[in-house]
């Protein structure tokens, strides 16, 4: 299952564990707001959607 794993330089969560847990998974990937806390999609927003807007995009069509 394609997953995306969101971190962000504010957040409670340390971005590079984000990272890590993205990578333990088979087809994780991992988006990083620079400007982003734990709510990146109200504080980092261009970053935010444009990650998840590429990341939906590249999901394979279902019949």
């Amino acid at each position: 299952m394609p997953t995306l794993v969101i971190g962000a330089r504010h957040d409670t969560m340390d971005p590079k564990h984000m990272e890590m847990m993205a990578g333990l998974l088979p087809r994780g990937r991992y988006l990083f707001c620079p400007n982003g806390s734990h709510l990146a999609l109200y504080d980092d927003q261009d970053v935010y959607f444009t990650g998840l807007n590429e990341f939906l995009r590249g999901l394979p069509a279902r019949p």
